[in-house]
């Protein structure tokens, strides 16, 4: 189930943060992060943040070494596990959305 990748990052007013699909996302180079049990822990040093990441959500995180576009993770994801291409774009984007929130990522500027 798809949608438990968001368990770890609570879900926040966004003001149109809007997730594009032509942008690509990385890892935020103040993030530090492990990995406990097969799960991500990621600290964001600026904002003091601790998140521990699920199995989804962490397949996200190690993911976004390669940089992908929105398209290129639910890819990914729709072939890792069972989940439609519509609920796989509205759980990732709300991932997406709330980790740049949490400062743990960054979009990629053209």
């Amino acid at each position: 189930m798809i949608y438990a990748i968001i368990d770890s990052i609570p879900m926040m007013n966004f003001q149109s943060l809007m997730v594009s699909s032509s942008k690509r996302f990385k890892q935020h180079h103040e993030a530090v992060f492990t990995e406990l049990d097969g799960e991500v822990a990621l600290f964001q040093s600026n904002t003091c943040d601790y998140l521990v990441l699920n199995e989804t959500g962490s397949a996200i995180w190690n993911a976004l070494k390669n940089q992908p576009s929105l398209p290129e993770l639910c890819k990914y994801l729709q072939a890792k596990y069972e989940v439609t291409p519509d609920e796989c774009k509205t759980s990732v984007e709300a991932w997406l959305e709330a980790a740049l929130e949490k400062k743990v990522i960054t979009q990629i500027e053209d």
